[in-house]
């Protein structure tokens, strides 16, 4: 599989915003693996709605993110998983995302399954619980201010 050449991802600063979310979705011929990307508010004097929806944007073309309305494109193999700890390649060649996952999610990952990655470009408080998260995903959809693609462990 041949993937374009990666944009410049946003910098440690915007990505140390960045929350992460992980859950297994059951309702296809197999299970899949989730993950979640959103910002959280703005914070700090240099922060925006704007801003961040630029910088997710950008998080979104540097892993190669597909848009919302069709099928999520392959995005060559961004999932790590050593020692048992998760992380994500979002295309900096020195960092990496840690991820919060569950030993179900372990497991899906672990035996090859896909992993659907969805980044939502709108900020959303940093205490949102299940609910406002799961709203959010909605309003993002409707407006279109989300990407998405599907990876694997290697």
């Amino acid at each position: 599989m041949t993937v374009p050449e990666a944009k410049a991802p946003p910098g440690p600063g915007f990505v140390a915003g960045i929350h992460l979310a992980t859950g297994v979705h059951q309702d296809y011929l197999f299970p899949v693996a989730q993950l979640l990307a959103y910002h959280a508010l703005p914070r700090l004097d240099n922060e925006s709605a704007d801003s961040i929806r630029e910088g997710m944007q950008a998080f979104a073309e540097a892993l190669h993110l597909g848009p919302y309305d069709g099928p999520p494109p392959p995005i060559g193999h961004r999932i790590r998983i050593r020692r048992g700890v998760p992380w994500l390649d979002y295309g900096d060649g020195e960092r990496r995302l840690g991820l919060p996952a569950a030993r179900s999610w372990l497991d899906v990952v672990e035996a090859g399954g896909p992993v659907r990655i969805l980044v939502l470009f709108d900020p959303l408080a940093a205490g949102a619980d299940q609910a406002a998260v799961t709203e959010h995903v909605r309003e993002c959809h409707e407006r279109g201010a989300m990407r998405w693609g599907t990876t694997y462990h290697v």
